[in-house]
């Protein structure tokens, strides 16, 4: 049976008052480890082709895989869904022996991308953070929530952001967003 994302009866809906897209069935691995350990982060870069970033609330890429940081010793691998399996098998090699963890969330997860001139102003209807260019950057990460959800938000240009969310709030998220943006045209 093939596996559907959770947004395909809503994404390219008619009448749907902000046009989303979703980056559906990607692969999405959680990563633990001490990220000063230089064993850690290179045993990650061998593998991802980047090592786990350091600072918060920011990302690294090589190609087509991201980490995100997610805390001091967690982060968020994404890549194509069809890497999955192979990365999560050479991540277990490479950190074998090692204090460390990988686990694959994949089936979990979606992103949903927002990309409009008023993305900021939107997601500031439902989220606490600061969307000011000057605070989230192009390139910034950070959890959050988007009203009840659990997110994880990316800045990846100006106007564009990813935000990655459970795939059982995927919906909510869409609808929470869709009233965002019926109440922006209101005010």
């Amino acid at each position: 049976m093939p596996r559907n994302s959770p947004l395909y009866q809503l994404i390219g809906q008619p009448g749907a008052a902000l046009p989303l897209e979703e980056r559906a069935l990607l692969c999405h691995l959680n990563l633990r480890g001490p990220g000063q350990d230089a064993a850690f982060a290179a045993a990650v870069q061998s593998v991802a082709g980047v090592a786990p970033p350091l600072r918060a609330n920011t990302l690294a890429q090589a190609g087509a895989v991201t980490l995100f940081w997610l805390g001091p010793d967690e982060w968020q691998l994404q890549a194509p869904g069809e890497q999955g399996a192979a990365l999560l098998a050479q991540l277990r090699t490479a950190l074998a022996g090692q204090f460390a963890a990988v686990t694959d969330v994949s089936d979990g997860h979606t992103v949903v991308v927002l990309d409009r001139p008023d993305s900021a102003a939107l997601l500031s209807r439902g989220c606490p953070l600061d969307f000011h260019a000057s605070v989230f950057a192009v390139g910034s990460c950070a959890q959050s929530v988007f009203n009840k959800a659990s997110v994880l938000i990316v800045r990846e240009t100006e106007q564009r952001f990813a935000i990655v969310v459970r795939r059982s709030f995927a919906p909510y998220l869409f609808n929470s967003l869709q009233l965002a943006a019926r109440a922006a045209a209101v005010a």
